[in-house]
């Protein structure tokens, strides 16, 4: 299988080398990722000024490429300037710290796996527990379970899969779990720094209306996620029910 790996942590992140290593040992792997760390920059690209990107050797045998721009650009520079044909798979992370419930809106990991459907090619989200010690667990259920993962993914891959990961420890991990998307409030927490402005601090997250079908509670109860998403953002129940109203011109 021809996979290509993006992230919004940065090429140099061990989730994303580590990953490709494990991969590379059964498939054809490319790695395309940001500079920079690029965490929260949700679906953003480019649209005036440059993008650029070069060849870096970080990992032996796979070749990987940094650009100067957000994790969608990072997928739309690889399908449209690095690869020679579209891959048959676009994982995104592994990104250190968890990407649930509402998180997903500002996620450069999922949103870079969401521009991969937007070219039409399947893909994947994976993220992590921000504490857990290192990516070999996460990267080892991957591997496990790619072929899996792969087949539940339609056809026309307008859904991509958005996989959480709680845990390493497999005595406190309760199973996998096939999940909606839940709600997530942020803490919102800004500082005034003299001569600076208010600096954002990192912020914690509080889980909101969520019941045992949602990401967020199954996670926060030591479950291993999958969330099918995708871009269609169409409410159909209220489309339904309001579009015969009539408006004055």
């Amino acid at each position: 299988m021809n996979i290509l790996l993006v992230n919004d942590d940065g090429i140099y992140s061990n989730g994303i080398l580590r990953l490709a290593e494990k991969l590379a040992k059964m498939h054809n792997v490319t790695v395309v990722a940001p500079q920079n760390q690029m965490s929260g920059t949700g679906h953003s690209m480019t649209l005036y000024g440059y993008v650029n990107f070069s060849k870096i050797n970080i990992l032996n045998g796979i070749e990987c490429y940094i650009v100067s721009g957000t994790p969608a650009d990072c997928v739309k520079v690889a399908v449209n300037l690095i690869l020679t044909e579209k891959p048959d798979l676009i994982i995104s992370g592994i990104n250190k710290g968890f990407n649930l419930g509402t998180d997903i809106v500002y996620s450069g990991t999922v949103n870079s796996a969401l521009e991969g459907a937007v070219h039409g090619i399947k893909a994947i989200a994976v993220s992590q527990e921000y504490g857990i010690k290192d990516f070999e667990f996460s990267s080892e259920f991957v591997v496990k379970n790619l072929q899996k993962l792969f087949s539940l993914l339609p056809d026309d891959a307008q859904t991509v899969l958005n996989i959480n990961i709680p845990s390493d420890d497999v005595n406190t991990i309760k199973g996998v779990k096939i999940a909606k998307i839940g709600r997530k409030l942020f803490k919102e927490n800004y500082a005034f720094e003299e001569n600076l402005g208010f600096r954002a601090h990192c912020r914690t997250t509080l889980a909101d209306n969520t019941t045992d079908e949602d990401d967020v509670w199954l996670y926060d109860n030591g479950y291993i996620t999958i969330s099918p998403v995708k871009n269609d953002w169409n409410d159909q129940k209220i489309y339904t029910t309001i579009k015969k109203e009539e408006f004055k011109i």
